[in-house]
């Protein structure tokens, strides 16, 4: 199947901070946060501030945070590189879609896609983990697709609607991603290919792509 995508990713500016505030005082979108959702708009706003800030304020920061936007749709979510160990070459990754209209997968298929392949080859990344909760089937069953392997459970970790659920933890390594790339080598060109023409920035901001949009 090919792909044509006007999804790009780039990083976050403190003019996102509406649109995210607003995302985060979704319930819908709360319910894949980790922290405790019962906080007034000021914390959430305060929160926000302060992450846009760090990410923009280190030369070597250990954490990113990026937009995924849309050229047609605008801002659909974020997703932050957290615990970046640059002697190790690991970090954390985390994605949260927050346009209701996009969540689909494969939106969020191209935005890991795209941020596999900046943690890998554009800040030289040698691991990516991704923790995930088990009703959260879409985002785990993209990353196994990948390549990555469910490392751990911690079973009855996170509570929700009155529930227990399990949390896993997935580790993808950058041969793994090679290896994903090779064996879909069609797949691959299309959404690399729609992706060219970029004004180059921290994670390909300003990525203007081809056809069919997402």
């Amino acid at each position: 199947m090919a792909i044509r995508t006007r999804t790009f990713i780039r990083r976050a500016e403190r003019e996102d901070l509406d649109t995210v505030v607003a995302w985060m005082e979704d319930p819908d979108f709360q319910l894949f946060l980790y922290g405790d959702p019962a906080r007034s708009p000021k914390q959430i706003r305060e929160q926000i501030v302060s992450m846009l800030g760090r990410s923009s304020a280190q030369t070597v920061p250990g954490g990113l945070y990026l937009i995924i936007d849309s050229a047609e749709h605008g801002p659909l979510g974020l997703l932050s590189l957290q615990n970046i160990s640059w002697r190790n070459r690991s970090c954390s990754i985390d994605l949260y879609m927050g346009n209701k209209e996009m969540r689909h997968k494969l939106t969020a298929g191209i935005a890991f896609y795209r941020a596999m392949q900046y943690a890998f080859e554009e800040l030289n990344l040698h691991r990516v983990n991704a923790y995930i909760y088990a009703f959260n089937e879409a985002s785990w069953m993209i990353l196994e697709r990948m390549g990555a392997v469910r490392e751990l459970t911690l079973p009855e970790h996170v509570a929700r609607d009155g529930r227990l659920y399990d949390l896993y933890g997935y580790g993808l390594l950058r041969h793994e991603f090679e290896a994903f790339k090779g064996k879909n080598p069609h797949l691959v060109e299309d959404v690399v290919e729609s992706m060219r023409g970029l004004n180059s920035g921290p994670a390909g901001g300003g990525e203007k792509a081809a056809e069919k949009d997402t």
